[in-house]
């Protein structure tokens, strides 16, 4: 270990800035193994991801690696944990690791230098090793000192004076910032408005601000714009798109409503301003099924787009309908023997789904909940853990609103790329250049209005 640690420094461009202790542990799944020991260390360095893969490579080559089966014994492996600012799911190169939150061994030493750390679940390091105290590691010394001082020396963590500099901007521009709950924490915790899609465009069209910054994806923008026709809408990443709402087309919806003359169309707020045009009334995750019990019972139905939340709705609400094929592929990533391996390893925890996922996994969930639902039914509800089925960036929003409870993803890939794709940097260059700026067409926006407006009047 003495010697991966030198050789880690002595690459190029690369300085160890920190190291945890030693830690002793017996394996924890896997082929049959002996105990072993394991350490964290902090490197500062100008190689890329893929480099310092190679390199650690090359090192574990150098200390005489041997492994015989892929989760088996080895004599030594060398992981990159996280990097900052870069994420990736190559089989090869899987950062963050996507096993970091389910081992002690790996989460203790790692408090050691960053406890205030946010993994992808959106827990910090700290809150996660609160979760896994079962697991028997323990701490011993390696018989050298430290080769440098204890403690990270992380100044690319630490987003205050960013934050500090958008919050001066939004007030001097009169702009409201709001982020989904999706959005990565650092760019949640800037905002003035953290929630759904729809929740969020409502609240920024009631207030007073001059423009409005949406941390989120195209349509969301959209459906500010559609609301708030009279103030620039502001996209700080342009290319963040939505897949299940590029799923359904304008064209194509025509043709099915041609095809179905008298057909109510319902479409889910998670599709463009084109589409909610041509619909009759839109609903939300959290609504999709009180909307459906609003249309007369002797009409058909038309659900865009998605195919898992319209099954959901419709068997909720006793109707039949007619589904338009799209579907998230991050939901779609949260499949059945995940659940069932989360709650083997998890026995206590209650599970919540967002209804996006595949109606196997939604029959298996102690609760199917919008993401406001998700924190309505923790906070209301007794259980202290909680199994979440969604994506990942709404661990953080939960254990913020939920303090003392403890919530495990599902599955820790389910993450939306496009989500991720707004940072903290992107935010205060769209407030300072005001823009880009998402408009939809006044004709277009009249219709989609209608089709919003008609979900509001039915109550929902």
């Amino acid at each position: 270990m003495r010697r991966a640690r030198g050789l880690l420094a002595a690459l190029p461009g690369t300085a160890l800035s920190a190291e945890s202790g030693v830690y002793e542990t017996a394996p924890l799944g896997g082929p049959e193994q002996d105990d072993y020991l394991n350490q964290v260390v902090e490197l500062q360095t100008t190689l890329a991801p893929e480099g310092l893969l190679a390199a650690a490579r090359r090192i574990e080559t150098e200390l005489g690696r041997e492994r015989r089966v892929r989760w088996g014994p080895r004599t030594i492996d060398v992981d990159i944990l996280w990097y900052h600012g870069f994420s990736s799911d190559d089989p090869d190169l899987q950062v963050p690791h996507p096993r970091m939150e389910e081992r002690r061994f790996v989460l203790e030493p790692l408090a050691e230098l960053a406890p205030d750390l946010v993994l992808p679940s959106g827990r910090t390091v700290a809150q996660a090793l609160a979760g896994v105290g079962d697991q028997a590691v323990r701490r011993i010394g390696d018989g050298a000192a430290p080769a440098v001082p204890q403690g990270s020396k992380r100044p690319s963590m630490d987003y205050a004076d960013l934050q500090a500099e958008i919050r001066r901007l939004a007030g001097e521009k009169g702009a409201v910032i709001l982020a989904h709950n999706y959005q990565r924490p650092e760019v949640q915790d800037v905002a003035d408005i953290v929630g759904d899609s729809l929740g969020l465009s409502r609240q920024a069209a009631a207030s007073e601000a001059a423009m409005i910054v949406f941390c989120g994806v195209h349509f969301m923008a959209e459906t500010a714009a559609i609301l708030a026709p009279d103030r620039p809408v502001i996209a700080p990443e342009i290319q963040a798109g939505c897949p299940m709402a590029d799923m359904v087309d304008a064209e194509g919806l025509a043709a099915l409503k041609a095809g179905h003359p008298g057909a109510v169309v319902v479409s889910y707020v998670n599709t463009t301003a084109a589409v909610k045009a041509l619909s009759d009334i839109c609903c939300t995750s959290a609504n999709a099924a009180q909307i459906l019990r609003t249309i007369p019972a002797d009409q058909e139905i038309i659900f865009t787009p998605d195919r898992n939340l319209g099954t959901w709705a419709a068997k909720q609400a006793g109707r039949q309908v007619i589904l338009w094929p799209g579907f998230c592929p991050t939901h779609a990533l949260i499949e059945v023997a995940e659940v069932q391996a989360a709650r083997k390893a998890h026995p206590g925890a209650k599970l919540v789904v967002h209804p996006e996922c595949d109606p196997e996994v939604s029959a298996m969930a102690d609760a199917v909940e919008s993401t406001t639902g998700m924190i309505r039914f923790c906070k209301e509800d007794d259980a202290k853990e909680y199994l979440v089925g969604t994506e990942i960036g709404m661990l953080y929003r939960l254990s913020k609103d939920c303090p003392g409870k403890i919530f495990h993803p599902v599955s820790r890939l389910a993450v939306c790329p496009h989500m991720k794709l707004t940072t903290l940097d992107k935010v205060l260059n769209a407030l300072r250049t005001e823009g880009p700026v998402v408009t939809v067409e006044p004709e277009t926006q009249a219709k989609a209005l209608r089709a919003v407006k008609r979900m509001i009047e039915a109550g929902a």
